[in-house]
């Protein structure tokens, strides 16, 4: 981790599950998730470079760097052998990062809502009126001015704007992802991941170019949004071993508006990699 700091959550036991969160958010969008597989999996949902009260550098935050953390982060906790990678959002684009640089290190991907950098859909949204946010927090000087010192009305709107159950996503929610976000550097951390996206994408499809991922990989989406066709077309080209889940009854928030049934999915995969779940408990920490 390059001397970096890190704070990350582990619970339960068994095969090693890393959950990585999206932006505007934390480790905590996946407490949810977290209380439902703890009891079969060793659970490590870290928060990502400059987010969680360890103000990150000045660069760095392309996506295959970021997956290197993780690895570090990983290693740390202890994890054997090869890792079911879950990533929601942005933390999608790093789990895939991870499966592309550390490929004997990852046992399966899910992906959640996040079309992925280097694939024909993933680099078509930066055109998409939709998908507006992508390349103004790319912007990232006129972003940070916009936002910094509006974190908690920004981040309220943003949930607001792209979710199905709006109480699945609690005011409390929004108070600790505001204040995480006004730590020193933390909101231009999570805007210089957008920033990186033309980085990611040119370094996905180099690592494509050398090979298709071989693990099991599962592209989840919400059923508000989703266009079947399109995402089974970017599992083509990513994946030998791809799917689409489509959630329906939620929006972009799908780890906490439908836990059970992400939970169910990431099992599956588990099961499809041959990365048994176990029966162990544990407490997060």
């Amino acid at each position: 981790m390059g001397g970096l700091g890190h704070h990350y959550v582990t619970a339960g036991a068994g095969p090693a599950l890393v959950l990585l969160h999206g932006f505007p958010q934390t480790s905590r969008e996946w407490h949810p998730l977290i209380q439902r597989l703890a009891s079969h999996f060793r659970v490590i949902a870290p928060d990502l470079r400059g987010i969680g009260g360890f103000p990150g550098p000045a660069s760095g935050y392309d996506k295959f760097t970021l997956s290197d953390d993780v690895k570090g982060i990983v290693e740390q906790a202890g994890a054997d052998g090869p890792v079911l990678i879950c990533g929601h959002d942005m933390g999608a684009y790093v789990g895939f990062a991870y499966a592309l640089r550390h490929r004997d290190s990852a046992a399966a991907l899910v992906t959640v809502d996040a079309p992925l950098p280097g694939t024909r859909l993933g680099d078509s949204l930066a055109a998409n009126p939709r998908t507006w946010h992508i390349p103004f927090h790319a912007n990232v000087d006129v972003a940070h001015l916009l936002i910094a010192g509006r974190e908690k009305e920004y981040i309220d709107y943003f949930v607001s704007s792209r979710i199905y159950d709006r109480a699945a996503v609690t005011p409390d929610d929004i108070d600790a992802y505001a204040a995480a976000y006004r730590a020193p550097g933390a909101l231009r951390a999570g805007l210089e991941m957008y920033r990186a996206l033309s980085q990611d994408s040119a370094d996905n499809k180099a690592a494509l170019a050398e090979a298709r991922l071989a693990i099991p990989f599962t592209a989840v989406a919400s059923g508000v949004t989703a266009v079947r066709p399109a995402l089974e077309e970017m599992v083509g080209e990513v994946a030998e071993q791809g799917q689409v889940e489509i959630v329906d009854r939620a929006g972009h928030w799908i780890p906490e508006e439908r836990p059970d049934r992400l939970a169910e999915i990431i099992t599956d995969v588990a099961a499809r990699a041959g990365h048994h779940t176990g029966t162990g408990t544990g407490e997060a920490r």
